[in-house]
């Protein structure tokens, strides 16, 4: 028996998806586990439509070109804090770089059997409902969980994808201390995640730091581990 969760909990799971026989199946078993699914199969509307809903997970499932499926991602993300897990449909590691850079939480590269699309939808959307994440302030730096941005000692906001905000929340609850990778990723990934990945998020991290609000190196690496330094 499928379990419902409580109405005032359930996540909203927007999906932009242009295959016919594939996007009603992804919507009947997000339904299926108590999840309301919002199903969008053009991409201009898709873009329209996010004006108007507010998900708690945005998936993308598009075997558009390369380019279009970046413009929606940096037009979801400039709208929306919500996580992005974006599906492939292949192997390339530039454009794989380019969606994280562009707003992606998570890529994925089909083919992907439905428990596993499953089981990734359910792991976001646990990260989305629960509870929210208390502020950090710091010297050099402020989290602001509710828009999910960080702003810098010149009042410059910055937008931060769900990973990023993750990351550095965790560091800042312990300026000094040097976490090491497998306790992040356990934190910020929970069971998935691997050390190539959280550099990945962790170069992001800097560069926007770095360009952005004006601050470098508040993130320090360590053999093994990591560290936020606020001096």
């Amino acid at each position: 028996m499928t379990k419902t969760l409580p109405p005032q909990s359930t996540p909203r799971v927007f999906i932009v998806c242009d295959q016919d026989a594939t996007a009603p199946i992804w919507g009947y078993i997000i339904r299926e586990k108590g999840l309301v699914a919002i199903l969008e199969t053009s991409l201009q509307r898709a873009m329209e439509r996010s004006a108007e809903e507010i998900p708690d997970l945005i998936v993308i499932d598009l075997n558009a070109p390369h380019a279009q499926r970046m413009e929606l991602c940096r037009n979801l993300r400039s709208r929306s804090a919500s996580p992005i897990l974006l599906f492939l449909p292949y192997h390339n590691e530039s454009e794989i770089l380019e969606a994280y850079q562009n707003g992606a939480d998570e890529c994925v590269v089909k083919p992907v059997s439905p428990a596993i699309f499953l089981a990734k939808i359910l792991a976001w959307s646990r990260r989305s409902w629960s509870e929210p994440m208390k502020p950090r302030h710091t010297g050099r730096l402020q989290l602001d969980p509710s828009h999910r941005s960080a702003i810098g000692k010149n009042k410059v906001e910055i937008k931060l994808t769900n990973l990023e905000f993750r990351l550095l929340h965790l560091l800042m609850s312990r300026p000094g201390y040097v976490f090491p990778a497998e306790e992040i990723i356990e934190t910020v990934w929970g069971a998935e995640g691997d050390v190539a990945v959280l550099k990945n998020v962790v170069y992001r991290l800097r560069k926007k730091m770095e360009e952005e609000v004006g601050e470098s190196q508040l993130i320090k690496t360590w053999p093994g581990g990591y560290s936020f330094l606020d001096d």
